[in-house]
């Protein structure tokens, strides 16, 4: 491996072993452009050798620029660092510094927000919504959100980013003038920052998965006790997929319960799980101060169904779809 990148750098360019299986290349005035053509030609050369010597060899390569990434060896390092880390675990096996991962939005060279959209929750008695869902948005429109949190969670920035998409989701409910929000969250977000102030006229129900019920159910308990004190409300939210939050309920009687769409599916196809969840609407009608709500409502039986079993409060395309706001 040494002969291959040494076969791809100029006279003038220093390669060591930095440690382990990692080497350190040192491109004296060179571009972003020229190192990362330096970096495709070491990765080329590297799998032309693994086809005749070892098929499960790889490389990844981190990069770090002077200045743009630092103006001291300890920074450039520390970049190029992360950077390979970014390139080993994300998947693209070259990666130039770590600018678009920064997440401090009063430090941010380029300050990181979220876009958000908002969803009706739509009571089908009236056709007037009683509040919208939040969801986060890529602001750079180039991932799924789910795409953007497994990137922050390859280095250990998720809770942050999680942090940063929940502020922003309250501040835009409040810029657009919205009387309720329902907003995604995990008990580790509520745990880490403290509640900030609920304007009067905006409720805000923090929408928990109905897969945090499983676990430190005491601790989880005296967080939303804490959240609740500031006027905050909550949401069991998936509820279905597993049915294994009905203990969690019945202590925390969230103000909502929010159907999983897969739980409606198995009630259009199978009567007998329609009687079955009739059932359940009745019971959980006492365990949920404000209402039960169907998410994902895309066909009009879907909607039926839903009516049938006794929900009136339905979330989905068919209803409206996702849009943003500024």
């Amino acid at each position: 491996m040494s002969k291959c990148i040494l076969n791809s750098v100029r006279g003038v360019d220093l390669v060591f072993r930095w440690g382990g299986d990692e080497m350190m290349v040192v491109l004296p005035e060179t571009t972003r452009e020229g190192a990362r053509t330096t970096a495709e030609r070491v990765r080329k050369r590297i799998h032309d050798m693994r086809k005749e010597v070892h098929p499960q060899l790889d490389i990844s390569l981190g990069i770090a620029l002077y200045p743009e990434h630092g103006l001291n060896e300890d920074d450039l390092i520390r970049v190029a660092d992360l950077a390979l880390y970014i390139a080993k675990k994300g998947g693209g096996k070259i990666h130039v510094g770590a600018e678009e991962y920064a997440l401090d939005q009063k430090s941010a060279k380029v300050t990181f927000e979220p876009i958000v959209a908002i969803q009706p929750i739509v009571d089908v008695r009236s056709g007037e919504p009683i509040g919208h869902e939040a969801l986060s948005r890529d602001p750079n429109r180039k991932a799924s959100i789910l795409d953007l949190f497994k990137r922050y969670e390859l280095i250990g920035k998720l809770n942050e980013l999680k942090c940063i998409c929940f502020q922003t989701q309250i501040k835009m409910a409040q810029k657009a003038d919205l009387k309720s929000v329902f907003i995604n969250v995990d008990f580790k977000v509520l745990s880490t920052i403290e509640p900030p102030p609920k304007p009067d006229h905006l409720n805000i129900i923090l929408e928990i998965s109905e897969l945090e019920a499983l676990h430190d159910v005491e601790s989880r308990l005296d967080i939303a006790n804490r959240w609740r004190k500031w006027g905050y409300k909550f949401a069991i939210d998936d509820f279905g997929a597993g049915f294994i939050s009905l203990p969690f309920i019945a202590r925390l009687i969230p103000e909502y319960i929010k159907i999983d769409r897969s739980t409606i599916l198995q009630a259009v196809s199978t009567p007998q799980f329609r009687e079955f969840l009739s059932g359940m609407v009745v019971a959980l009608k006492s365990y949920a101060r404000d209402g039960i709500i169907v998410e994902g409502i895309e066909t009009e039986k879907e909607l039926e169904v839903t009516k049938e079993v006794g929900i009136h409060l339905v979330q989905g395309f068919l209803l409206g779809k996702p849009y943003e706001i500024s």
